[in-house]
């Protein structure tokens, strides 16, 4: 009897391992074989999808409150009013790039600052809003290392840099733990690392002769407008984090949101139109 418990037992540990090996095995891009076929492997949910004539996992979203592809908890604390604070020097800025419209070929649900008339990419970037780090990227664009980072606001309300160049120390300590890579896949922060409105993040921004930061702002506690559209929201039924997106610029103090929006769009295909900013 106790031969047949323990043979049980071993089977059932091998059972667990060998599932355990499989998803982790999943990465963006492997072969898989059902379209449709959904997996969650450490907190990312990937989906299988037609790439071509061939069946591939996607990237992978969040299931998790550590990214801005997923709704938030329960906002801890309220949220301040206004909600943001700049986080760059305006005086400096001299294009927009808006929020929640097509770009390069896919849609952006972020958009950015440009500093068109820099001499140089020195530019400091400030946090907008209390939160935590939860996942992060260094990786190639032009041969240059660009830097990512993703943020849980402590109100529920997620924002993003993107196309930092050069981080302060306590930044530059968080990432450094992970590799370069040679695409934007993010590495998840754990513990996340608490982060205080004002402090700055980085004073350098962008590529070599194109100075800019791009920056994504999302309410986690409820979906967009744009998403409440139905054919919108099958369009963008992969990428969640589209239908939490905002238009940052009204979250602004109130002359600094005056001030960007007079400001020309950084985008000479679809100017100021956005899904997001009406």
């Amino acid at each position: 009897m106790k031969r047949v418990f323990a043979t049980i037992v071993i089977g059932c540990l091998v059972l667990t391992l060998n599932l355990s090996r499989a998803t982790a095995a999943i990465k963006p891009s492997a072969t898989c074989k059902k379209i449709g076929q959904i997996k969650t492997s450490a907190g990312i949910k990937y989906t299988c999808i037609k790439s071509g004539k061939k069946l591939v996992w996607s990237k992978g979203v969040g299931t998790k409150s550590t990214s801005p592809n997923a709704p938030a908890a329960s906002p801890q604390s309220a949220c301040p009013t206004p909600l943001l604070k700049t986080p760059v020097d305006l005086s400096r800025v001299t294009s927009i790039l808006y929020p929640g419209q097509e770009r390069g070929g896919n849609y952006k649900s972020h958009g950015g600052f440009g500093f068109d008339n820099a001499t140089d990419n020195s530019v400091t970037v400030k946090i907008p809003l209390d939160g935590k780090i939860t996942r992060v990227v260094r990786y190639r664009q032009n041969g240059e290392v660009q830097y990512l980072f993703e943020f849980e606001g402590n109100c529920g309300v997620s924002f993003r840099f993107d196309h930092l160049r050069k981080l302060t120390a306590k930044f530059e300590a968080v990432v450094s733990v992970f590799p370069i890579k040679e695409d934007t896949r993010t590495d998840l922060v754990s513990p996340p690392v608490a982060v205080t409105v004002g402090e700055v993040i980085a004073t350098e921004v962008g590529i070599l002769n194109n100075v800019f930061v791009d920056f994504g702002v999302y309410n986690m506690r409820q979906k967009n407008e744009a998403s409440k559209d139905p054919a919108w929201a099958s369009a963008h039924s992969q990428f969640p984090q589209d239908s939490y997106g905002i238009c940052w610029l009204n979250s602004l103090p109130q002359a600094d949101s005056a001030a960007v929006k007079l400001l020309p769009s950084r985008d000479g295909q679809n100017g100021k139109t956005s899904d997001y900013c009406k």
